[in-house]
């Protein structure tokens, strides 16, 4: 889903063959995102997990948790674009943090979720090196992948096996000037055992369902460089993942 460029023969030989760089089966990862990005990093996580197509994901989030700058119910419409059936979707609310991270924890040592995914915000500070290591170890003995999705709060210690920040992208317009497929920012920030500081541009390519990389043009090419009528095809600005899933809905939902 997320391919570097292959290499070219001028280029030196790699110290390693490349990983993939999905949310991989059996680790913990952290998205981090911005208010505004919240639809954007969303639909990273579940288009990049590496998940059983035929097992439930579940999304597990703090009921009316007042520090949610952005209250997102998905839908069976903005599911069907990513190519998930929206009968996987399981939604569990939790009374607080605490009880979010139990219940997280709880599903992530069953091997029936084929993903688990918490919607946080805040500080959280239950979420700690502790925390994090004891979702490592359920991760490791159920083979699934554990996202914490963190809103608008900045990144903290945890022994996560990947740590990322999603933003929405401009789209790259159409020849009729019309909005182009949505379009991410994502980078990678941390990397157990691996490079980091890796940044991609993903364009969402419709006919196969999955993210396509996109070259990410320098600073220093702008209009100005450009040339003239340069300007007449700059990306249309202000773009984001087009969920239906942002509109409000009432889904079915399980209390923790």
């Amino acid at each position: 889903m997320f391919q570097n460029r292959a290499p070219s023969r001028a280029d030196p030989p790699p110290e390693a063959p490349p990983k993939p760089l999905w949310l991989a089966k059996a680790q913990l990862h952290e998205v981090h995102a911005a208010a505004g990005d919240w639809a954007s990093a969303m639909a990273f996580c579940l288009a990049a997990i590496e998940a059983d197509a035929r097992r439930p994901i579940l999304l597990l989030r703090v009921r009316k948790d007042r520090r949610a700058q952005v209250r997102m119910n998905p839908c069976g419409e903005g599911w069907a674009p990513l190519g998930l059936d929206p009968a996987r979707l399981l939604i569990v609310d939790a009374r607080d943090d605490a009880g979010l991270l139990r219940a997280g924890l709880d599903a992530a040592r069953q091997s029936g979720p084929a993903a688990v995914i918490l919607e946080t915000w805040g500080n959280l500070r239950e979420y700690d090196l502790v925390a994090s290591r004891r979702l490592i170890l359920a991760a490791e003995q159920s083979r699934i992948p554990i996202v914490v999705l963190r809103g608008d709060v900045p990144p903290r210690a945890s022994a996560a096996h990947t740590r990322w920040t999603v933003s929405s992208a401009p789209s790259t317009p159409l020849e009729t000037r019309a909005p182009g497929p949505p379009a991410l920012l994502v980078e990678l920030q941390r990397r157990r055992g691996g490079p980091a500081g890796m940044q991609w541009r993903l364009e969402w390519n419709e006919d196969n369902a999955c993210f396509r990389e996109e070259p990410i043009v320098p600073a220093s090419i702008g209009p100005a460089s450009a040339g003239p009528g340069a300007d007449e095809a700059a990306p249309l600005s202000g773009a984001v993942v087009s969920l239906a899933a942002v509109r409000a809905g009432e889904p079915l939902r399980r209390t923790a």
